[in-house]
């Protein structure tokens, strides 16, 4: 191959992306004339509620929105993030700098770790995980060490496994709950035993909340900012993709820690002009 052509070291490094392959092997399937039962991505398979296609569309015939938007979102958007917030968890957000609305929550994730993650930095990551929680880290040259989840633990991160020279050298710890892929969820207890160990080692919290709304038998998701002193070191994610069935409108938010989420905000400056 011509030199020229050699892609940077970054992308040789990531491993082949699982849903990507099985997109292949499925298409390749039905060709065959297979009935497959699906599961790869988890893609939506009811539509978007009726009144968010009816407000989209009144928007898009509005010109007020055919510029670009602001960096970070629309002040509308962003109090109504913060709304939710107070009403679902009980949990108080400045519009003004604890929220920055994304192009869907992988986005955000994967671009967090450019904005904290440098070459060689050790960052914590769940195994089995969602493929951005360790993609985004390995693209800004950190090193993953794998925390693995078993059933017998009923699928929780065991935070005592955990060599404090590991803990040490960390800088992020990337999670979520209700968990993806084992569905398994955590007990608040969980969420702030969390908190107390990334205060001890001084670790940015990372949790994906993106099935916020999927619970059932009575059981309430916990929100990591319902946690006492989260907000000093943590980001929680969220997706309009999973709660409204909105996959394909690529929109997302995160909340929390300010000075997290500015720095976030400045590289994504420097990368696109928000939703």
């Amino acid at each position: 191959m011509n030199r020229a052509l050699v892609p940077a070291q970054r992308l040789n490094k990531l491993p082949a992306y699982v849903f990507a392959r099985l997109d292949e092997l499925k298409a390749r399937a039905r060709q065959q004339g297979l009935d497959l039962i699906d599961l790869g991505m988890g893609n939506p398979d009811g539509p978007t509620p009726q009144p968010v296609v009816e407000a989209a569309q009144a928007a898009i015939a509005d010109p007020v929105h055919h510029g670009y938007p602001p960096f970070e979102g629309t002040a509308s958007f962003r109090q109504a993030i913060t709304d939710w917030y107070r009403c679902r968890y009980g949990v108080e957000l400045d519009p003004n700098g604890e929220v920055l609305p994304l192009l869907g929550s992988k986005e955000g994730l994967t671009h967090l770790a450019l904005a904290y993650v440098d070459p060689g930095d050790l960052v914590l990551v769940p195994s089995p995980a969602y493929p951005a929680h360790f993609r985004g880290p390995m693209i800004a040259g950190g090193q993953i060490y794998p925390l693995l989840l078993r059933p017998e633990k009923e699928w929780l991160i065991d935070l005592q496994e955990i060599p404090p020279e590991v803990a040490k050298q960390a800088r992020v710890l990337y999670f979520n709950y209700p968990n993806n892929p084992t569905a398994a969820v955590a007990p608040r207890s969980f969420f702030e035993e969390v908190v107390a160990f990334a205060h001890r080692y001084e670790l940015i919290l990372v949790h994906d909340l993106c099935y916020a709304e999927l619970a059932f038998d009575g059981y309430r998701p916990t929100s990591l900012l319902q946690i006492p002193g989260a907000k000093d070191l943590a980001v929680e994610f969220h997706t309009l993709s999973k709660t409204y069935n909105m996959a394909g409108w690529r929109v997302g938010f995160v909340v929390g820690n300010r000075q997290i989420i500015q720095s976030l905000r400045t590289l994504k400056t420097n990368l696109d002009y928000g939703i």
